[in-house]
């Protein structure tokens, strides 16, 4: 559970306090309801929340997409320099031709 509201104690919310994540909220009828948010709670209301677990894979996934674009870009640099140095040598022409014959085209 994220600490938000059980379906024991749930938490009074109102439009500017909804918490993220799955809670238990009374109605203004007094009707008990679970606002899900993670697809076990949404399938299952007696499931357990896995809205930190899904929030903490978010959070890696992303920094490995920062970590991974970062990478991208050093060897984008790293491509246009190298491609820079091949066309300014005067055996241009015989580099390239020996680099698409290891590479199999």
């Amino acid at each position: 559970m994220t600490g938000t509201g059980t379906r024991e104690d749930p938490v009074l919310t109102t439009p500017d306090t909804v918490p993220s994540g799955c809670f238990w909220f009374l109605d203004p009828d007094g009707t008990l309801c679970l606002a899900p948010g993670c697809m076990a709670r949404i399938q299952d209301p007696e499931a357990q929340c896995l809205c930190d677990t899904l929030t903490a894979r978010h959070d890696r996934l992303k920094q490995r997409m920062r970590e991974l674009k970062e990478r991208q870009r050093y060897a984008d640099t790293w491509w246009h320099a190298l491609r820079a140095a091949v066309d300014a040598h005067p055996d241009k022409r015989a580099i390239l031709t020996d680099t698409q014959r290891r590479a199999g085209r």
